[in-house]
């Protein structure tokens, strides 16, 4: 659980403004619009802090996410749309309920904010591995469901 607390917190608390158009050379890369539906929050007090990572290195690494977002809580859940050039992600979340910009946590380093990563994967003492969180975005639109746990 220490080793959750911590991705999550160095993952998602610096949180790197990224947006736009990618660029590969010259060339300009498609675009999708990914639509993050975000759901059991216990109130809508505080921030959802969303890190989108684009590589098992960026997922498993202390280091910044590929885009990071501070997204408002309206009725207990978030619904957002941002866009990123096609390909690999995975989405990690937390609740920052007292937006104090850190996961809280209880003994042992098991988190006392909500959390979760999108397909919805179970982690066991850690967070689940990259290949259980990512989805790949090939298309203009795409959507993921992620559920607090």
């Amino acid at each position: 659980m220490k080793k959750l607390t911590l991705l999550l917190i160095l993952s998602i608390a610096v949180i790197p403004a990224v947006a736009g158009t990618a660029l590969a050379g010259d060339e300009k890369q498609s675009l999708a619009s990914l639509v993050i539906h975000i759901t059991g929050f216990e109130s809508a007090d505080g921030i959802a802090k969303v890190a989108i990572v684009n590589s098992r290195e960026n997922y498993e690494s202390d280091s910044s996410p590929f885009m990071g977002f501070n997204f408002k809580i309206f009725n207990n859940e978030v619904k957002q749309t941002v866009n990123l050039p096609f390909g690999e992600y995975a989405v990690k979340v937390f609740h920052d309920a007292n937006a104090n910009d850190e996961m809280d946590t209880l003994m042992f380093g098991i988190p006392s904010e909500r959390y979760g990563f999108s397909n919805n994967p179970a982690g066991s003492m850690g967070p689940p591995a990259y290949e259980k969180a990512k989805f790949v975005i090939d298309s203009a639109r795409h959507s993921i469901l992620i559920r607090l746990r």
